[in-house]
């Protein structure tokens, strides 16, 4: 009889457990289908998002804040549409961004009045050499960066001017950029794939790792254009290199 009532106990227990976490899934379904409906119907979205019929959406959360990440696309493995963020307590939008292009009439209108405002800046005229004769202008809308880019080219040579309106309508220069330079990131990682070159052309590498298949690279900053790239299976070192990626120089090789 006792082991009956065990069973029974422990058989109430699961569909209870059960139970409530169906009652949580389902919450939680609704939740995300509220944020998502809140976002979709937003200023921002509603007229970008019916332009694409077959849209799709999803969304994760919440986070520490009670916020949750919405996300649209084309379709499920398309293009990106844009974000929101949607506290799901208020259903404020916290944040939210889609790379929308500008309308043809505010295009039309902006146009004129940055090309002028980028030609005209003393700045810009300096780094032109004062003549802008010798450059071609190309500006466009960017819609990624929700700036007005305005592009001047000589050969190789480059510079882009990134404008916006402020609240007033007043245009104003966010930025000037070599578009040539790269960024932070992007020159870290020239750095590293350029020292683990150098190192698979110094002597005695790949002999160090003959026999050896499953070996891991390693590359550490030692000063500002010297890296040591060391060449390691389950975690023990087979061969170190230090490089000079500014002088493209192995300076030295240790077999471990």
């Amino acid at each position: 009889m006792r082991h009956r009532i065990k069973l029974l106990t422990l058989l109430i227990i699961t569909l209870m457990s059960f139970a409530a976490f169906n009652v949580q899934a389902q919450d939680e379904d609704e939740t995300k289908n509220r944020v998502i409906q809140i976002a979709a119907e937003s200023e921002l979205f509603s007229d970008w998002l019916s332009g694409y019929p077959d849209y799709h959406s999803d969304a994760w959360g919440p986070d520490e804040n009670g916020n949750w990440y919405v996300e649209f696309k084309i379709s499920e493995e398309g293009e990106w549409l844009g974000y929101a963020a949607v506290n799901e307590d208020t259903g404020d939008i916290q944040d939210s961004f889609a790379p929308k292009p500008l309308p043809t009439d505010v295009y039309q209108a902006q146009l004129p009045r940055v090309t002028a405002f980028a030609m005209a800046d003393i700045e810009v005229l300096a780094r032109l050499d004062n003549n802008l004769d010798l450059w071609d202008m190309y500006p466009d809308w960017n819609r990624w960066e929700a700036t007005w880019d305005v592009g001047f080219y000589r050969g190789v040579e480059g510079l882009v001017v990134k404008l916006k309106f402020d609240e007033n309508d007043n245009v104003y220069i966010e930025n000037i950029v070599d578009p040539n330079e790269l960024s932070e990131e992007e020159a870290a990682d020239k750095q590293r794939n350029d020292a683990i070159n150098l190192a698979y052309e110094a002597d005695g590498v790949w002999q160090a790792l003959d026999g050896h298949d499953n070996w891991s690279t390693y590359v550490e900053k030692q000063g500002e254009h010297i890296l040591s790239v060391s060449f390691a299976e389950d975690e023990a070192a087979l061969v170190t290199v230090i490089v000079d990626v500014n002088d493209d120089k192995v300076l030295k090789v240790q077999v471990d």
